[in-house]
């Protein structure tokens, strides 16, 4: 494909490669804008894919990544710019970029410069933040009841900045109005549902560590809601979540 222009927007790249799109699964397909070797498309691809729970594929939409040099981020409501060369302007630099195309949606992840793990937390958000918007109601229920019983236990913190300020707002401006209150809690409630899921599929694929802090919400409370997000979606075969069940597994093998 002739892409030989510094920049195009998202939707404009999408729409070139749409009938080259190479499927992994009936849910994703990819394409790369440059050349990239074979043992980092696995990387970037097969192997963040594989560990992904097979029930995901109930809920998510089709899916396509574009796996581009760098990300441009325009004026706002402007659509995102896929560039061929390092952003000169840092700030306007950005990770993912999201459209959609003929009802698939498209992730263009930018790989120039980034670091593995970065991507794979990038992918497991856009993926996480797909699975928060199509959640089957009983698990949006059962999360939110667990919400509800770490505000009536004064659990501090949360799993990320943008889910604790979502909290705080919800804190402060939730009382004496219901409309206000309803809003607020429906917005909490689906950034922190993002925010763990992210933590989630993000711990499946790769050893991480919750970095301890004021804003992080206590352990015993972030294993809860895995438990919970395990049980609605159960890990591929040979995948731990965990420690004692990798020592497990490390065990057996």
């Amino acid at each position: 494909m002739p892409i030989n222009t510094e920049r195009f927007s998202i939707q404009d790249v999408a729409r070139q490669v749409a009938g080259q799109m190479v499927p992994v699964n009936a849910t994703f397909s990819f394409f790369c804008t440059t050349p990239i070797a074979e043992e980092d498309l696995r990387q970037y691809i097969q192997e963040p894919l594989a560990a992904l729970p097979p029930t995901l594929s109930q809920v998510l939409p089709k899916i396509g990544i574009l796996l581009v040099p760098y990300i441009e981020r325009t004026a706002p409501r402007s659509p995102a710019l896929v560039s061929f060369d390092a952003v000169a302007d840092l700030e306007k630099s950005l990770l993912i970029a999201e459209t959609t195309l003929d009802q698939m949606v498209i992730f263009a992840l930018a790989t120039s410069g980034i670091d593995m793990s970065e991507y794979h937390y990038t992918l497991y958000d856009g993926i996480a933040g797909q699975v928060a918007k199509h959640a089957p109601e009983p698990l949006v229920r059962d999360f939110g009841k667990l919400l509800r019983e770490e505000l009536e236990a004064s659990a501090n913190g949360e799993i990320r900045e943008d889910s604790w300020q979502m909290k705080q707002k919800y804190l402060q401006r939730s009382t004496g109005n219901g409309k206000r209150e309803s809003t607020l809690w429906a917005g909490y409630q689906r950034q922190s549902l993002r925010d763990t899921l992210t933590l989630f599929l993000h711990g499946i694929c790769c050893d991480i560590d919750v970095e301890a802090g004021p804003r992080q919400l206590a352990s015993r409370y972030v294993r809860k809601r895995l438990e919970l997000l395990k049980s609605a979606f159960p890990l591929p075969e040979g995948y731990a979540l965990f420690p004692e069940q990798v020592r497990r597994r490390s065990k057996t093998n």
